[in-house]
């Protein structure tokens, strides 16, 4: 495979693409390994993920942040878990557009979505060169969970990703030997001794900076690694696992605006439980962006960041 495929110039983009969440509900298949999701009996949970979809939307745009909204197609079977489209499928500035192995049945049935994906991006002018489906790239019953699973500074070329049911590390082995990109893979444990279900709850790569949680790698000898492989190029904002657990820390994105300045977006549960001293260091990485998303966060067991797939694919010319 051509080893230029996802390097990147620049870790963030302006565009990203958002599903809108016609059938969100609590998920029983993924429930079964992400400690995050919980039932709200009595709530009209779909209705109301619909309007935070909506306020995230008009939020994110207000901020000069491009945003496609992938609408459902009817003809499709229901996904609860649409929202979140950065496990299933990423873009790189090649112009490729990745498919990813995704664990449960009706979370595969997200990739069914591809075609409306591909025309959304042609009609709002992007171009693509190919699609790279990591599903059969990677073999039989391989998962790798796309931007959930990997946690890719683009920029350098390093991938890091916690082992989970949805991170197999030989996936991870070979995505890495397949892109070129330098694996940094560890393991994690949660406030109730499991592994966390993605990396990208535990830690974020902006440009020049990295939230992680350190603390949930019970191993001494990884975590100094990851340690030391962030702070190679990036300054480190350390959160707790309580901040992880409870706050969704680690869930957060940074964005460019329309005149290529740099947004952080984070929910509202997740600036509330940052300290001062942590914002305001994040502050100097740029604008942080508080999202309010509590019940997508609840019911869905994941944040604002899994809601945002980056758009890098090339504008068309001509």
């Amino acid at each position: 495979m051509n080893n230029s495929i996802l390097k990147m110039t620049s870790q963030s983009t302006k565009t990203i693409l958002m599903v809108r969440p016609a059938d969100f509900e609590f998920n029983a298949q993924t429930a079964a390994d992400n400690e995050f999701q919980n039932m709200l009996p009595g709530r009209n949970v779909r209705q109301e993920a619909m309007n935070e979809f909506e306020n995230a939307v008009s939020l994110l745009r207000a901020e000069g942040v491009q945003v496609l909204v992938l609408e459902k197609d009817p003809s499709l079977p229901e996904m609860p878990d649409a929202v979140f489209p950065n496990n299933w499928f990423g873009t790189d500035d090649n112009g490729a557009i990745h498919i990813f192995p995704m664990k449960t049945p009706n979370r595969q049935r997200e990739t069914e979505q591809i075609s409306g994906v591909i025309s959304l991006l042609e009609n709002e002018g992007f171009s693509y060169s190919e699609i790279l489906d990591w599903r059969k790239l990677l073999g039989e019953n391989q998962v790798l969970e796309g931007t959930g699973s990997l946690i890719l500074d683009r920029v350098h070329k390093r991938m890091f990703a916690a082992i989970s049911d949805r991170t197999q590390e030989d996936a991870c082995r070979k995505f890495a030997d397949e892109t070129s990109y330098q694996p940094v893979l560890f393991h994690t444990m949660s406030s109730r001794g499991f592994a966390y279900y993605h990396t990208n709850v535990v830690m974020s790569i902006g440009a020049n900076v990295v939230v992680a949680c350190l603390e949930c790698i019970p191993d001494s000898v990884e975590r100094e690694m990851v340690r030391i492989e962030i702070i190679k190029h990036h300054s480190l904002v350390e959160i707790s696992i309580q901040q992880l657990e409870e706050g969704f820390c680690g869930n957060l994105l940074q964005v460019l605006g329309n005149k290529g300045e740099t947004i952080t977006v984070l929910s509202s549960t997740a600036f509330n439980s940052l300290s001062s001293e942590q914002k305001e260091t994040l502050s100097k990485h740029g604008k942080l962006i508080s999202i309010p998303i509590p019940v997508i966060e609840a019911v869905g067991g994941g944040s604002i960041r899994c809601m945002m797939a980056e758009i890098f694919c090339p504008r068309k010319t001509g």
